[in-house]
């Protein structure tokens, strides 16, 4: 029931479309990396050309998500000129320190790899 109560707090926060996009572009990170991970943890099957169309995939989704995070981050900074609930401003940090960890998560897994977590160019 708690968990029900937490849910309809976080709908009618002001920031929960914005929210919803991270989380749509976190959990298309999450996908690319797990594909990608697979597929080069395997390497039977798998052409390196599928490869690292996948690690192009996944450099694609983690600069995507971590675009979406800074526009959400300044909108919680921007937003708490008025907020003085603390529960919201708890419920905020919880949700950009989640989504940081899978965003770090890629990236070093990339960088492990000797690739770039960013496609340049």
């Amino acid at each position: 029931m708690l968990v029900a109560n937490l849910f309809d707090l976080w709908q009618k926060d002001a920031l929960f479309s914005a929210a919803e996009e991270v989380q749509q572009c976190a959990d298309i990170l999450e996908s690319a990396y797990r594909a990608w991970f697979s597929a080069s943890a395997k390497r039977d099957g798998i052409s390196s050309n599928d490869v690292e169309e996948l690690c192009r995939e996944l450099q694609t989704a983690l600069g995507t998500a971590k675009g979406q995070l800074e526009e959400f981050e300044r909108a919680v900074r921007s937003s708490y000129g008025s907020c003085r609930d603390q529960n919201i401003k708890s419920q905020h940090q919880r949700f950009i320190v989640a989504i940081e960890s899978q965003i770090s998560r890629a990236e070093d897994a990339l960088r492990e790899s000797g690739k770039q977590p960013f496609q340049l160019g």
